[in-house]
């Protein structure tokens, strides 16, 4: 049995056994000689395809490399699975894929309502930190109120005083001088 470059398995004079099992397995799997290279002579890459038409499916592509700060790729394309999904697995695949994409779109439904539920909070929190200064400002307005009619009233009683004090002043005055000339 002839397996990658310069390995070879004769099943007539090793047992099989799980070891040489492995062994194959792993020199099928390492093996250079389904290397394909891009347009660029580099080594491809295999990446699937999540596309509705070809779920799961892979392909070749190219690798690209960094050339300074930009990033440059052939865009070199190969289907590495030739035949298109299909069965019952593509099925489930698709299944899935619906599910995900559902269950996707819920999370950001929720982040959005939970983004929501923040801003009302926080204007909730705002909101009542305004009341409450308007309810302190509200009382200042008040005490201020009370404080004004009581000067108010003051200032009428001391008018009164003073009106009354110049009356009687003016009396005795009057009644000085009138005493005065007799």
């Amino acid at each position: 049995m002839k397996l990658a470059k310069g390995c070879t398995l004769n099943l007539e004079t090793q047992p099989l056994t799980l070891q040489t099992i492995k062994f194959v397995l792993g020199a099928i799997s390492s093996s250079n000689d389904n290397v394909v290279a891009c347009d660029c002579n580099r080594p491809t890459k295999i990446v699937r395809a999540w596309t509705r038409e070809n779920p799961g499916r892979r392909f070749l592509s190219c690798r690209g490399r960094r050339v300074g700060s930009d990033f440059e790729s052939c865009n070199f394309f190969r289907w590495y699975d030739v035949e298109k999904p299909h069965g019952w697995q593509n099925l489930a695949l698709l299944e899935a894929w619906d599910t995900i994409r559902e269950q996707k779109e819920e999370i950001a439904n929720l982040r959005e309502q939970v983004r929501s539920v923040n801003h009302v909070s926080e204007n909730l929190e705002i909101s009542s930190e305004l009341m409450e200064s308007m309810k302190q400002k509200n009382e200042e307005c008040e005490a201020l109120k009370i404080e004004v009619l009581i000067l108010k009233e003051r200032s009428s009683v001391l008018r009164n005083v003073l009106v009354a004090s110049s009356m009687g002043f003016a009396v005795v005055f009057g009644g000085m001088m009138v005493m005065s000339k007799y």
